[in-house]
């Protein structure tokens, strides 16, 4: 069987699916932002009316993936790499009809600088990392 990944049209005739349009999934740029207290650090994603039933987030200590679903197949999504550590079983997702609020709890009460660790760029260590 020959299909699109994005719709899973499926045939068996490899000139069909040639013939065939695929479809994308639509992507939707959503408005996010995020503050911190001193044990917390809140990601807000605004997206009304989307549908809870297919949206999530997945976290570990140290990454946070967020998906949020709308009607006609769109969606907006955010992975982060984050600055900290954080407890992700002490952590919070409300679902509202305008936004979605991630609370995570830090690991440490430290102030994040921000809420991705800055990327290296080509050449450049981890100030841990030493030379030899």
């Amino acid at each position: 069987m020959k299909y699109w990944s994005c719709c899973r049209k499926k045939t068996s005739d490899f000139s069909s699916f040639l013939s065939q349009r695929g479809c994308t999934t639509g992507m939707i740029p959503c408005r996010f932002d995020w503050h911190q207290t001193g044990s917390q650090v809140i990601i807000s994603i605004y997206a009304k009316n989307s549908l809870p039933q297919l949206s999530y987030v997945e976290a570990n200590s140290t990454m946070v993936n967020i998906r949020v679903v709308f009607e006609g197949d769109k969606e907006f999504v955010l992975n982060i790499s984050l600055w900290g550590s954080v407890e992700v079983k002490s952590s919070v997702v409300n679902l509202m009809s305008a936004k979605m609020e991630v609370t995570l709890k830090k690991a440490e009460p430290i102030t994040w600088a921000r809420l991705d660790p800055p990327s290296l760029t080509q050449g450049q260590q981890p100030k841990d990392t030493k030379e030899t």
